[in-house]
C-alpha cells in the first residue's frame, strides 16, 4: 500500500513561493471530515465518500498561476458527486482540467462513463453534474479554469468536455508534457509570469481538443438524423433520457452514445442545443410574448430557470430576457413555430 507524501517539509523552505498546502495529518478531529470541508471550500462543492474514513489520508498543494489555479492532489480511495444543488450555489462557472499522475479515476459526465489512466487528462464542466470513483491511491493535477476566461481562447470549450486527451496526438502530447511538469518545485520556481504559463496551457488545450471532422457512414448518418428528429420532437419533455430515445429508435443505449461520440458530440450536448434553439425561437415569436421567460424555458425542457438562463447566456451571449428585449426586429422574420 502506497503512502501520501507530506508536503509540509519541502514547502517550509519556500515561504515566498506562492504555494499553499494542506494535509489530513494536520486535521483536528476526523481526517476525512477535514478533507471533505477542504475540498468543498477550496476546490469544488462535492458529496464525498470513502470506504475507510478512519484510515483516510490526502494532501493538496496549490498555486494560483495567472487566470488559473493549479492543484496537486494525492488521496486514498474516494467516491464523489457534483449535484444540481451544489451547482445552484456556484458563484463562478468553471472548467476543471484533470490530469492523472498515478492510479485511475472512473468518471461519469456529459452522458458518458469512462476511465482515466496515468498520462491522460480530461476537461470537466463544473456547471453540469458528474460523479467519479478513484483507485485505492490516486495522484492528480486539477487545474481550475474560469469558463469566461477559457472562452476567450476556445469558442466552445464544451466540445472538448468528457473526451479523454492522450499523448497519441502531437498537441495532446504537448499538453500532457506541460501538465506533467507541474510539480511543487517547478511551481515554486517559475521564471515567467504566471499568466504566461496559464495562456500556454490554455492554448495547448485549444489545440488538443480541436474538433475533427466526423466520419460517418450513410447508415450512421441516417440513424443519427432519426435520433435528432426524436430529440426535436420530444425536447419539451424534461424527463427525456438516452434510454427512452434509444428504445424509440430500436437501438441500445450504449449504441446511441457510441453513435453520438462518432459524430463528435454527445446526447446531452445535442439535446441542450436543440432545447436552446427552440427557446430562442419562442422568445422571438410574437405569439409567445405574454409568456414568461421561465415558462418558455419549462416548455423547452428546462426544469430549473436559473440553469436555463445560464446555458442560454453561454450560447447566445445574453440572458433570455435581454435577448427577447434587444431583438424586436427579428420577430418579423420568424417562421412557423416549433410545436411544443
Amino acid at each position: 500500500m502506497g503512502t501520501i507524501e507530506s508536503t509540509s517539509g519541502s514547502l517550509a523552505a519556500l515561504p515566498d513561493a506562492g504555494l499553499e498546502s494542506w494535509h489530513t495529518q494536520r486535521a483536528v478531529g476526523s481526517p476525512f471530515g477535514y478533507w471533505q470541508n477542504l475540498i468543498c471550500r477550496e476546490l469544488v462543492e462535492l458529496q464525498i465518500e470513502t470506504p475507510a474514513p478512519d484510515r483516510f489520508e490526502a494532501s493538496l498543494v496549490r498555486r494560483h498561476v495567472g487566470s488559473i489555479s493549479v492543484n496537486l492532489i494525492s488521496a486514498r480511495a474516494q467516491a464523489a458527486a457534483r449535484t444540481h444543488e451544489a451547482i445552484r450555489r456556484m458563484i463562478e462557472p468553471r472548467f476543471d482540467l484533470v490530469h492523472i499522475r498515478e492510479g485511475y479515476v472512473n468518471l461519469q459526465h456529459y452522458g458518458r462513463r469512462f476511465e482515466i489512466h496515468p498520462g491522460q487528462c480530461v476537461l470537466i464542466d463544473n456547471s453540469q453534474t458528474y460523479s467519479f470513483v478513484t483507485s485505492e491511491l490516486s495522484k492528480s493535477t486539477s487545474l481550475q479554469i474560469p469558463q469566461k476566461w477559457l472562452r476567450t481562447l476556445i469558442p466552445m470549450p464544451e466540445d472538448g468536455v468528457a473526451n479523454i486527451i492522450t499523448d497519441e496526438t502531437p498537441w495532446g502530447n504537448a499538453l500532457l508534457a506541460t501538465l506533467n511538469a507541474l510539480t511543487p518545485h517547478s511551481l515554486a520556481n517559475l521564471t515567467v509570469p504566471g499568466q504566461a504559463l496559464a495562456e500556454q496551457i490554455g492554448s495547448l488545450l485549444a489545440l488538443a481538443i480541436a474538433k475533427r471532422e466526423p466520419v460517418l457512414t450513410s447508415t450512421h448518418q441516417k440513424l443519427l438524423m432519426r435520433l435528432r428528429a426524436t430529440l426535436r420532437a420530444r425536447a419539451h419533455d424534461e424527463q427525456l433520457t438516452p434510454q427512452s430515445v434509444a428504445d424509440t429508435n430500436g437501438i441500445s443505449r450504449r449504441y446511441l452514445h457510441a453513435l453520438f461520440a462518432r459524430a463528435g458530440t454527445t446526447f446531452t450536448r445535442d439535446l441542450l442545443d436543440i432545447r436552446l434553439d427552440l427557446a430562442q425561437r419562442l422568445l422571438l415569436d410574437p405569439r409567445f410574448r405574454r409568456m414568461t421567460v421561465a415558462e418558455i424555458g419549462w416548455r423547452c425542457g428546462f426544469v430549473d430557470s436559473s440553469h436555463f438562463a445560464r446555458r442560454f447566456r453561454i450560447r447566445f451571449g445574453h440572458s433570455p430576457t435581454e435577448y427577447r428585449h434587444e431583438r424586436p426586429l427579428a420577430r418579423s422574420a420568424i417562421g412557423p413555430p416549433t410545436q411544443v
